[in-house]
């Protein structure tokens, strides 16, 4: 699978462009194609992760899914 960053994402449109890591090629992505989770949408800088399939004339981002993101925990430490 493939990975990239949102570019700019249209959530009342259904489309968007993705910047793929490897190749820096702009690539089209609809929301048919994009799994979410309960709760999740696309927005610019978000990273997934996604398979390219040929389709005719242009290349179709499927399978779409975003990353986790990292989860870091922060720990308060009081002073006696």
């Amino acid at each position: 699978m493939s990975k990239g960053k949102v570019k700019e994402y249209d959530s009342s449109c259904g489309y968007g462009i993705i910047i793929d890591f490897d190749t820096g090629q702009q690539l089209t992505v609809y929301a048919n194609y994009i799994n979410f989770k309960k709760g999740e949408f696309l927005k610019e800088e978000k990273e997934v992760e996604y398979e390219i399939e040929n389709n005719r004339h242009r290349n179709l981002l499927v399978n779409v899914k975003i990353l986790e993101e990292d989860c870091y925990v922060y720990t308060t430490i009081q002073l006696l």
